[in-house]
């Protein structure tokens, strides 16, 4: 017998080679790619609101005062 033996009756990359494990483990992987996913979404959408409030505060604060308004420090 050889050390590499053929194995003649199983077909390679058929639905027979799925294990209850490695399909839990592809699910487990699939999964925590779209936590990742939705996750970086979450925390790019409140960096661009921070940075646009930012942005209008500092468009508000440059006006120049009127009627005689004063800013407090």
């Amino acid at each position: 017998m050889t050390r590499f033996h053929p194995h003649h009756g199983r077909w390679r990359g058929s639905a027979a080679d799925l294990s209850a494990g490695r399909v839990v483990r592809r699910l487990r992987t699939a999964l925590k790619n779209i936590h990742r996913a939705i996750a970086a979404a979450r925390i790019r959408r409140l960096r661009n609101e921070l940075r646009l409030r930012a942005e209008t505060r500092a468009k508000l604060d440059a006006r120049p005062p009127y009627l005689g308004e004063k800013k407090e420090f």
